[in-house]
């Protein structure tokens, strides 16, 4: 049996809600701090980290690709011209590979910086959360 395509649409769907609801399940209260250990919080930001850094890839894909079609003329606008778009797409999408390097960068400084933490309290229960 072939296997199913994936949708790319899904993918970035899902990493979104993936997102979505650590916000939800870390979200802090008066009596907890919405992560279990300090270490936790490094782990978290590794994570993170790995993903700011994937995020100008995907950039620099889109953008590829909505130049090919418009380059094979697979492209049309509702107002104004495909060329003025494809143009500020292009632009904006360089600008986001900026702000996801940079992301990234900080990211990065702030996992390094929890690295030699450790957790002297007690663990919270992560039902509780």
């Amino acid at each position: 049996m072939p296997n199913k395509p994936i949708d790319p649409v899904d993918l970035i769907r899902d990493a979104a809600e993936a997102v979505r609801t650590f916000n939800h399940r870390t979200f802090p209260g008066a009596d907890r701090p919405g992560l279990v250990s300090v270490p936790e919080a490094y782990r978290v930001l590794g994570a993170l980290t790995a993903l700011a850094e994937r995020l100008p890839q995907s950039f620099e894909q889109i953008d590829h690709a909505l130049n090919a079609h418009y380059r094979r003329g697979h492209v049309s606008a509702d107002y104004g011209t495909p060329a003025q778009h494809i143009a500020t797409a292009t632009a904006s999408l360089r600008e986001a590979e900026d702000y996801a390097r940079g992301l990234a960068a900080a990211l990065n400084r702030a996992w390094s910086a929890t690295n030699p933490l450790g957790h002297t309290g007690p663990l919270t229960d992560a039902d509780d959360l």
